[in-house]
């Protein structure tokens, strides 16, 4: 079975615990909802690469946070893991039911 979210969740929280600007309430907010794997779908480019579609309801906040733990991993990977990543772009946004999530973590969904 391919695990692409669940491992694109553990990166997120390796750059999550590299990340010292961000106090540690910012930082249990960001990983109760990246522990719960609220990522998008992937789908193969024309190119060989991966598009991401990230989902309908993800709040410009969510999306922002994911991309600085995206950034600040690429960062801090591999050169092989560099080239591996760079052939992922962002696509449109896919239509997706919008998840049940806590009430301290509503900001992941757009208003």
């Amino acid at each position: 079975m391919y695990k692409r979210p669940s491992r694109k969740s553990k990166r997120r929280l390796t750059a999550l615990d590299k990340k010292e600007t961000w106090i540690l309430e910012k930082k249990a907010k960001v990983r109760k909802v990246l522990d719960k794997v609220y990522m998008s779908s992937d789908e193969e480019g024309a190119d060989g690469g991966l598009v991401s579609q990230p989902p309908s309801w993800e709040s410009d906040t969510f999306q922002k946070v994911k991309e600085i733990l995206d950034s600040k991993y690429f960062d801090i990977c591999s050169t092989r893991s560099k080239r591996l990543l760079l052939k992922r772009t962002r696509g449109v946004k896919k239509n997706k039911d919008t998840p049940d999530v806590p009430e301290d973590s509503k900001w992941i969904i757009q208003a």
